[in-house]
């Protein structure tokens, strides 16, 4: 296809108040909205393509019922007011009589019949409701959305759907303003500013081209190439250029996978080894195509590996010899050669032992440089024409070897301060020999477990133990392994003691009362095993060191102690802890604080008497008191009722009573009490028959 040269027009958008200044239209300054946008204007020699889509698809639905007014202004450095000349004044949508017309004028534009479809396509008549709300917008959007498309790549569909317009009437050296205005809003205003140059579109060079199995495909900038084009058509010729077919039926843009700065396109084909040609033209938003690339030559290749070597056979036979051999599958008919490595493990660190690839045909190998005294897998690759490699399992090779390694002998260690354990043996003399296993336990009742997770390879080993726990031994035996995996009988055990550092755990106060006999204490004592004694110690309240009062060991589990030497009423506090035989102490958990039993009962008021004054009817109670500060209680009952609270006499020996009432009977006891509140038994009972 021929280059053709175009004229863009650069366009500008201008905000709502600068348009009214500079248009000078008799717009309203209220309105800030902005639904239309002018997309791009294109000078394609016989006229000015101008084209714009609404932002929303309420906006779309409106100015399809409303239409556009279309102005145009010659822009001119002398003049200063742009003189508007109307183009359209009413430009809408074909009707759907005038769509069908043109449908049936070119029935292979599948764009036009979308866009049609969009714009007068019925929906389903249904009530909105908060359920279908949202399903019911997402319609209008996808119509929308549709049309858009459409108009990208049909002229004819942009043209019947009023987002296109063509002006034939310009001139080719003139600068000219178009200005769009929806007519549903006549605030709703796009203004473009137009300054002609020549150009021609680019045409699209194809880079990185792969070919695979039965698939091609190949990329093309997409950061330079997408300020040209919307989308792609690809072409393909199977006769070397001289045929070329539409393969894209649907204009394509498909982003790179993980190379968003490309475009890419994938083909599949029949048959691997047919070359094909590609050519890729670009789509513009004015439905225009660009120029052809030029066309570049791929094919599909053999990217199938052949089947990996199967039912592999390895017999030793004698003095460093081993026979491999395989089969492969017969359908795979391209097989170019095969590759044999070998390793001691089963996984890692294989190399070549077949100086170069084995011829397609051969079926066996003999290695001679196979060790007895160590494992040997072999691994079998197999390549075909186009160098595609399978590989089969790793296969081992088996020699007879029954005997196993000595035990290992000379075994001692030593355990540090911080834990560390350092554990050496002897080397073994077999020549087979492939390292050490260490066992170890806490008991000797105990399984023994594996440390090491591989065989040790040298004669020492360290470990680090954690020496907060409760064991004070730690023991091991190592074993032996050769290559085959025979293993020696374990070796002598290795006993090791830890460092102690695990405190005691503490005694318990579980019992504790105060009688006149002194302080009895109960407690439960430290469970350790290595407990040497349990310390109970006492002090005052107040004063600042305990001192040891008892000691015991830990069995019996619990123990006793009834503290005689102290202070009626005085207060002390005690504390347990237990000590181990590395002189470890436990943490004193509790402190229990009691205080001595001290007796609060005052002697009883002595020698209580009574006078009676008949004439004044006045009774007088005496007494002794046992101190000079103590006050004395008088408690009195009348007529057969209890006795209460009478009188407090402070320091005073005798208390004259109120005048009676001839004939009650009056009952008196006294008892003592003091400021610190001790009180005194009762005395015995007075009782007075009055006349």
């Amino acid at each position: 296809m021929a280059n053709f040269k175009t004229y863009t027009i650069t366009i500008s958008f201008v905000c709502l108040t600068i348009l009214a200044s500079s248009a000078q239209d008799p717009l309203r300054q209220d309105s800030m909205r902005s639904p239309l946008v002018m997309t791009a204007a294109y000078f394609e020699g016989t006229g000015v393509i101008l084209r714009w889509a609404p932002q929303s698809s309420g906006d779309w639905r409106l100015n399809n019922y409303h239409g556009y007014k279309i102005e145009r202004a010659i822009k001119s450095n002398s003049e200063s007011t742009l003189k508007w000349e109307v183009l359209a004044s009413v430009w809408k949508p074909l009707s759907l009589d005038e769509w069908k017309k043109k449908v049936a004028e070119i029935p292979t534009d599948t764009m036009l019949m979308v866009a049609g479809q969009a714009i007068h396509g019925t929906a389903p008549q249904q009530a909105m409701t908060p359920d279908n709300f949202m399903s019911m917008s997402d319609q209008l959007t996808n119509l929308h959305s549709a049309c858009l498309l459409a108009c990208e790549f049909s002229r004819e569909a942009a043209l019947a759907s009023a987002l296109r317009f063509e002006d034939n009437s310009v001139l080719k050296d003139n600068s000219y303003v178009y200005k769009l205005t929806s007519l549903a809003d006549t605030t709703s205003i796009a203004l473009a500013p137009a300054q002609t140059s020549e150009e021609s579109y680019p045409k699209i060079e194809i880079t990185d081209i792969s070919e695979g199995e039965k698939a091609i495909a190949f990329k093309w900038n997409r950061s330079y190439y997408k300020n040209y084009y919307s989308a792609f058509h690809v072409y393909r010729s199977s006769d070397e250029g001289l045929s070329w077919q539409l393969i894209t039926p649907r204009p394509v843009a498909y982003v790179a996978y993980k190379d968003a700065e490309a475009f890419t396109f994938k083909d599949s084909v029949q048959a691997n080894y047919i070359a094909y040609q590609y050519k890729v033209q670009g789509l513009t938003s004015f439905a225009t195509k660009g120029p052809l690339s030029d066309a570049v030559k791929a094919m599909g290749r053999d990217r199938t590996a052949p089947e990996a070597p199967y039912d592999v056979q390895l017999d030793y036979l004698g003095k460093g010899m081993m026979k491999i051999s395989w089969m492969v599958r017969d359908a795979d008919r391209d097989i170019k050669g095969f590759r044999i490595s070998k390793s001691n493990e089963e996984q890692k660190e294989f190399v070549e032992i077949t100086p170069k690839m084995l011829p397609g045909n051969m079926r066996s190998f003999i290695d001679s440089t196979c060790n007895e005294n160590i494992n040997n897998y072999y691994w079998i690759a197999v390549f075909d024409l186009e160098n595609n490699v399978n590989v089969s399992m790793p296969q081992y090779g088996t020699i007879i070897d029954s005997i196993a390694p000595m035990p290992p002998v000379g075994l001692e260690g030593t355990i540090d301060t911080n834990g560390v354990v350092t554990v050496r043996w002897r080397m073994g003399s077999e020549a087979d020999l492939r390292g050490y296993f260490v066992h170890y336990s806490n008991n000797l009742r105990h399984t023994f477990i594996n440390r090491t997770d591989r065989p040790l390879q040298d004669t020492f080993w360290r470990d680090t133990l954690p020496l907060n726990v409760l064991t004070e031994q730690i023991h091991y035996k190592l074993v032996a392994i050769d290559h085959r995996f025979n293993y020696s009988t374990y070796s002598e055990i290795l006993t090791l003691n830890k460092p102690d550092k695990v405190a005691p755990t503490s005694p318990v106060f579980q019992r504790s009362f105060s009688d006149k006999e002194g302080i009895s204490l109960q407690w439960a004592n430290s469970g350790s095993h290595d407990v040497k004694a349990n310390v109970l110690m006492r002090r005052g309240v107040g004063e600042k060191d305990f001192t040891e009062v008892y000691r015991c060991a830990s069995r019996p589990s619990s123990a006793s102690f009834k503290d005689k030497k102290v202070n009626p009423g005085k207060e002390y506090e005690y504390t347990l802890y237990a000590i181990d035989d590395a002189g470890l102490t436990s943490p004193s958990i509790s402190t229990l604080t009691l205080k001595a039993f001290e007796d609060k009962k005052l002697p009883a008021p002595q020698q209580f008497r009574w006078q009676i004054d008949t004439l004044k009817r006045r009774i007088t109670l005496s007494w002794k008191p046992s101190s000079a500060s103590e006050k004395t209680v008088v408690y009195r009952s009348v007529n057969g009722k209890p006795y209460v609270t009478y009188k407090v006499v402070d320091k005073e020996t005798f208390f004259t009573d109120l005048p009676y009432r001839r004939g009650d009977i009056i009952k008196y006891r006294i008892k003592g009490s003091d400021e610190r509140g001790w009180q005194s038994d009762f005395s015995e009972e007075i009782e007075i028959r009055t006349q």
